[in-house]
């Protein structure tokens, strides 16, 4: 199911990054908008990167239009019913709440039951580095300040993209965008 560009399309779609923010942080974070926090750095002409990536990609939670492409990507599946498990680590403060929150949007999707998978952090690792996950709650820490350092775990191939996502335009991007 999550081969459907639709089917994920439309989890995106039902995730409310605001609700996880404040479950997670009683309100001191905003919500998430991208890959890479804000004021992580800034663009060329001073801006907040992570704000002008926001303007292009314009995320919104839409649970209705959710429904919808979900519905769609379904049928294209021909799938009548579709079970997910969320993996995240038992031993951080704020995993079960960030999976609470998924579970609870996601499964109004019709058709889609949601399950959690709660395991000590190295299992979580594992399970990741070995691709045995459907869908799993990772974090990452910037180790400079720029965006590559976010941006670089999804190039084809590269050593964090425990999702194996591949696309040869991204490639091309991350390439053109590095320091040689």
């Amino acid at each position: 199911g999550l081969t459907n560009a639709k089917i994920r399309e439309a989890l995106n779609l039902a995730t409310d990054r605001k609700t996880i923010a404040n479950s997670v942080s009683e309100g001191l974070d905003s919500a998430a908008t991208g890959i890479t926090p804000a004021g992580l750095a800034k663009t060329a002409t001073g801006g907040d990167f992570a704000k002008a990536v926001a303007k292009k990609t314009a995320y919104a939670y839409n649970i209705k239009k959710a429904k919808k492409l979900f519905a769609e990507g379904m049928k294209e599946a021909g799938l009548k019913k579709l079970t997910l498990t969320i993996e995240g680590s038992s031993d951080s403060t704020v995993t079960k709440s960030t999976l609470d929150t998924l579970q609870q949007s996601w499964s109004e999707l019709p058709g889609l039951t949601v399950k959690e998978k709660l395991v000590p952090f190295k299992q979580r690792l594992l399970d990741q580095e070995n691709h045995n996950f459907d869908v799993v709650l990772a974090a990452w820490s910037a180790d400079y300040s720029e965006p590559l350092t976010f941006l670089n775990m999804f190039v084809t191939d590269g050593a964090n993209n425990d999702g194996k996502w591949s696309n040869k335009q991204y490639d091309t991007l991350i390439n053109n965008a590095s320091d040689k």
